[in-house]
């Protein structure tokens, strides 16, 4: 969060907002190659052989993925990509590599995990702005410069787990019977991270100036995506609870709930603070701040949701929920761009959100999962 403030200080808005174009589109694609693996890791894995070889299952797959998407990308001048595709799919946050770490050695493990690759990449881009003035790229090249270091770690760990391929054989026919529920999860998954991301591809397609737009609904949704980083958290920590209690998701919805309505109160504040004292430049998006952080309130309250229905494995479900909000964002967002501009966008996401929220808790109720 501190490296965005500092972007969208040095920057101009033009700047800004291609590097936050590049950085939202690394971030959709990185899904796609991770395949949906977090998830299942997350929600499959049992013992300690299950955890250790659906790890490393996940990692052969996501290479050869990435080995048939040279030609695409190379068609399309995106190859340089492959690398931070790659670098956020199996490393950085939500990636294979951090759910391993959750399961296999608990949530204080992966907050160390957490800490230390998020520190040393975003130190990189830091760098790579500061002294070497690189814009739009900053979030690409990082990923060039940690992939090897990480790399040694995933060796590592082989090593230390005393990974059999002997083994990993056995475990094939399990793994191909999860690949099919796999094709779900990776659907459901990638339309939720474009969900997320639908207005600023809008942006870039509809408006006669995308970049400034960008940087100015990116300004705004960077400060407001504050809020998620409260359910995010919480599910992460209490992820063992909820697999063993249905209970829990009521009262860990509550504390979820509480902590957002005092954490929204103060970023009403914050906002207004920041953009007088020290970016001027966006004092006139307090407007378009409040849709949006309305729009991500009520997106806060369904991560807990939609984690709990992976646990109960209604990936199918799960994928026409998202599929149906992401369709239905994306029409009403380009219509309502055209109809009031920017702020349309903002409008589209809060009403799509407000019905994937309700369509959570409705399915949830039916199957007797939230009383």
């Amino acid at each position: 969060m501190l490296i965005l403030f500092f972007a969208a200080h040095y920057f101009s808005k033009q700047e800004y907002g291609s590097l936050e174009y590049y950085k939202k589109f690394i971030e959709v694609a990185s899904t796609f190659f991770s395949f949906g693996f977090p998830a299942l890791i997350l929600s499959y894995t049992k013992n300690r052989d299950s955890k250790v070889y659906l790890y490393y299952f996940s990692l052969i797959f996501v290479v050869a993925l990435a080995i048939l998407s040279i030609p695409f990308l190379y068609y399309f001048n995106l190859l340089f990509l492959l690398i931070p595709f790659l670098f956020y799919a199996v490393f950085f946050t939500g990636s294979i590599t951090q759910s391993y770490v959750l399961v296999l050695r608990g949530s204080t493990k992966t907050s160390y995990y957490k800490i230390v690759v998020s520190l040393l990449f975003y130190i990189l881009v830091f760098i790579l702005i500061k002294f070497y003035h690189v814009s739009e790229f900053a979030y690409v090249y990082p990923a060039y410069f940690l992939s090897p270091l990480l790399l040694i770690g995933i060796f590592t760990e082989y090593k230390k787990q005393k990974v059999s391929f002997k083994i990993l054989k056995k475990y094939t026919r399990l793994f191909k019977k999860l690949l099919l529920s796999s094709l779900s999860l990776v659907a459901s998954t990638f339309g939720n991270m474009m969900f997320l991301y639908t207005d600023i591809f809008v942006l870039k397609l509809l408006s006669q100036k995308p970049n400034i737009e960008i940087a100015n609904y990116s300004f705004a949704l960077n400060i407001s995506n504050i809020l998620l980083l409260i359910p995010l958290t919480l599910v992460q920590v209490d992820i063992e609870k909820l697999k063993k209690s249905v209970k829990y998701v009521r009262v860990l919805n509550k504390k979820i709930l509480l902590l957002l309505v005092v954490a929204t109160l103060f970023l009403l504040g914050f906002y207004k603070i920041i953009t007088l004292q020290f970016f001027y430049k966006y004092e006139d998006t307090y407007k378009l701040f409040l849709f949006i952080l309305l729009a991500k309130f009520i997106q806060s309250q369904t991560p807990l949701f939609g984690t709990y229905m992976l646990i109960k494995k209604k990936f199918k479900v799960s994928l026409k929920i998202n599929i149906f909000v992401l369709i239905l964002n994306i029409f009403l967002s380009y219509y309502l761009y055209l109809q009031i501009g920017i702020y349309g966008v903002a409008i589209a996401s809060i009403f799509s959100l407000l019905v994937r929220y309700l369509a959570f808790i409705i399915l949830l109720r039916r199957n007797n999962y939230y009383a």
